[in-house]
């Protein structure tokens, strides 16, 4: 490992406030960490040796430049970031930095859902069948080659924003319209520019769906573990729960080989990655999405309490070239526990948003708030706003799981501080929200 004080750069527009757990790993390697962000509350953070603040909209070409100065100026020897719309960038910084496992056509095609399916078709790998589309929009041959009810999503998306299951030509024509203009709007970092393909109308999978996350050392995918994911039962893509230990140890050897297919053709030799994968109608898996980098939230703190293996910590030591971290990747426990992961979503002014009596229950982890006060939130179809992240711990028992740690989760979420007003509701005369009139609280949303 690198001596004491030995600084990197950390990359990260925004999405800090979900990364707590990432940021503090890279504090116990006793790391200088060098912060790019927009993100101003980050100022003030003592776990950063400097916080370089960008502007507003900074695009992923500035970005990149911001990079690159920062390694020279801090003496680093290289780059990272936990979040996906800043994957490109920092991958062409350590690029040009001469960071010999920098990988940034891998990382070009992991955040370009269009390239990605290329990538995977070209290489034998199993994935939906699927056209990109721009202008021209869904038209009959595109529809035909699906087939309906299909997917509509962004290329250059994250976290299911805009992905809709839609069921007649009117119906996709209406979610281009809609990815068409969250392109246009650059929100999210999404897109700098439009490109001549924007969208994606991909073949439904009807199955069950998982993400795993891992770490890719010396070129090997070493898992750290394979999540259940629960979706609510509409059009849209909103992610409910997300479960661990997935307990059944066929399917983690059966994702593992397929990854580490992708892994090899991607010539990844150092690097984090995160595969969303469906079973189709006959029961196989095929691989949604991709990434070089791992999930958000609590997901990894998760995979390190249920399986006993740090992903971020073998990956920093990888990068600075310690030997012997292969070994450790390999040893992983199969279930300490079980945890899961409430997505809370609302529709309304956010009141107030926080911890509440869910700290004293021996099952909690954490709430990451999302939403502030006086803030307007909005779930699909009107938006695809998260008013927060619960995150349980309970025993692992095979016989009851999930089922016993989503109980758990939907007990935690009761006792959450959630209170979200009604759009239209008035503030009294001190301009606090009128929450006299009937408000949401921490019932979960389903």
């Amino acid at each position: 490992m690198a001596t004491p004080g030995t600084p990197v750069v950390l990359a990260m527009r925004d999405g800090l406030r979900i990364r707590d757990d990432h940021v503090d790993t890279l504090r116990r390697l006793d790391l200088a960490i060098h912060l790019l962000t927009e993100e101003e509350q980050a100022r003030d953070d003592a776990r950063y040796t400097t916080v370089h603040l960008l502007p507003e909209a900074t695009t992923d070409r500035e970005l990149e430049e911001r990079i690159t100065e920062a390694l020279v100026s801090t003496g680093s020897p290289f780059a990272l970031t936990f979040q996906e719309t800043d994957i490109v960038a920092v991958g062409r910084a350590n690029s040009r930095h001469g960071v010999h496992w920098s990988r940034p056509d891998a990382d070009a095609v992991a955040r370009d859902k269009s390239r990605q399916r290329a990538y995977l078709t070209a290489n034998g790998l199993p994935a939906p069948r699927y056209r990109a589309v721009g202008a021209r929009g869904a038209d009959p041959e595109v529809l035909n080659h699906v087939g309906l009810p299909c997917v509509v999503k962004p290329t250059r998306g994250a976290s299911s924003s805009h992905v809709e299951l839609v069921r007649t030509p009117e119906e996709a024509g209406a979610a281009l319209d809609a990815v068409e203009r969250l392109a246009r709007s650059g929100a999210h970092h999404f897109y700098d520019v439009l490109p001549d393909e924007w969208a994606l109308v991909e073949e439904y999978l009807s199955g069950e769906e998982v993400t795993c996350d891992g770490v890719v050392i010396d070129g090997r995918f070493h898992l750290g573990g394979v999540h259940t994911k629960v979706l609510p039962d509409s059009p849209w893509f909103e992610e409910d729960l997300y479960t661990l230990p997935h307990g059944d140890p066929g399917v983690e050897d059966e994702i593992t080989a397929m990854v580490q297919a992708m892994v090899s053709a991607l010539g990844l030799e150092v690097s984090l990655f995160n595969v969303e994968l469906r079973r189709d109608s006959q029961g196989r898996f095929r691989v949604v999405e991709f990434s070089t980098r791992i999930s958000g939230g609590h997901v990894y703190r998760n995979i390190r309490d249920v399986h006993e293996i740090d992903l971020v910590e073998l990956f920093v030591r990888a990068a600075f070239g310690e030997g012997g971290i292969a070994e450790r990747g390999r040893d992983r426990h199969p279930g300490a526990c079980a945890t899961c992961i409430k997505f809370v979503y609302r529709d309304g002014i956010v009141v107030s948003n926080g911890v509440g009596r869910a700290e004293a229950s021996s099952a909690f982890a954490a709430y990451y708030p999302l939403a502030e006060p006086g803030q307007e939130v909005r779930s699909a179809p009107e938006g695809f706003d998260l008013c927060g992240l619960l995150s349980v711990r309970a025993p692992y028992e095979p016989r009851l799981h999930p089922a016993q740690v989503h109980r758990v989760a939907d007990e935690v979420l009761r006792e959450l501080d959630v209170v979200v007003a009604p759009f239209g509701a008035r503030a009294d005369g001190t301009g606090r929200l009128d929450t006299a009139q009937p408000a949401e609280g921490g019932a979960a949303r389903h």
